[in-house]
């Protein structure tokens, strides 16, 4: 899977806030916190586990916070302390009508990403068998 403490380095004009880098995407991690929070109000230790132990994404702590609150300022999430009745409060975080387009709009990058992805390995399966159909008859 990918490996969310990656850099995302977007290739063309700078990279609108939550939105998909330009070109190659390299860092699933915004993503992955957008598709997760339009399934419900998480705090960021349920997501960084979700995230390291259902989804094999390695990543922190400390790099999911960075993300969440990034995902924050450009009014993509929505976050609220929550009391709980044993230990301290937790921050909860939500997906906002912003983080809905956001999270739309990474889907339809990852969709084009994995079209053109089909299309190389295709091509380099027909390699392998024209290769292949080569040697035996050699």
């Amino acid at each position: 899977m990918a490996n969310a403490t990656q850099r995302a380095v977007p290739m063309g004009s700078a990279r609108e806030g939550g939105l998909p880098p330009k070109g190659t995407p390299k860092n699933y991690l915004m993503a992955w916190l957008l598709v997760m929070l339009a399934e419900k109000s998480l705090h960021g230790y349920e997501i960084t586990r979700e995230l390291n132990e259902k989804f094999e994404v390695i990543t922190d702590a400390g790099t999911v916070y960075r993300a969440l609150r990034q995902l924050e300022r450009d009014g993509c999430i929505s976050s609220w302390w929550n009391p709980t009745e044993q230990g301290p409060p937790r921050r909860l975080y939500a997906l906002t009508p912003n983080g809905t387009a956001a999270l739309r709009r990474w889907s339809e990058a990852l969709e084009q990403y994995r079209s053109n992805l089909e299309t190389f390995f295709a091509l380099y399966q027909r390699r392998n068998e024209r290769t292949a159909t080569g040697r035996k008859g050699a």
